[in-house]
């Protein structure tokens, strides 16, 4: 019985110690950290919404602030608009220019007193004149007028 177990106590141990290849990632795993990329990337931008979800009740009127985070060398105006906005709800403007000088803007959202009422990932597209365009989400939660 004493052998039994010490045999079995080995195995556990053979089976929990695994392989280790010292790589992350495990034996045969490629880490290639050539293209890895803290903040934003040299002649690029990203939009930032806010970070929790913003409500808004039907009839109601609210403002949003988007900001931008502009890398190194990215010195454009950047236009904006809204896509996947729900039934119901309005941005003013629905199209802005967000200026090479600021690092955010404010806009408003409206609710008319029958808009569709859930919570909406709203994507923020940002379109500078040369380069990819930025996408960010704006959750957004339509409630009943209270």
């Amino acid at each position: 019985m004493k052998s039994l177990f010490l045999g079995l106590a080995a195995a556990g141990l053979v089976a929990l110690s695994g392989c280790d290849s010292g790589k992350p990632g495990g034996p045969g795993a490629v880490s290639d950290n050539s293209h890895r990329v803290v903040g934003v990337s040299e002649n690029t931008f990203t939009l930032d919404t806010p970070m929790t979800s913003t409500t808004i009740h039907q009839g109601e009127t609210k403002e949003v602030k988007i900001s931008i985070n502009r890398g190194k060398n990215f010195d454009q105006d950047v236009a904006i608009h809204f896509e996947n906005v729900p039934q119901g709800v309005t941005f003013k403007p629905d199209t802005l220019t967000l200026p090479k000088s600021d690092t955010d803007v404010r806009v408003t959202v409206s609710a008319t007193d029958d808009a569709a009422v859930n919570t909406f990932n709203v994507d923020v597209i940002g379109h500078p004149a040369n380069g990819p365009d930025a996408k960010s989400e704006l959750k957004l939660k339509v409630e009943k007028k209270s």
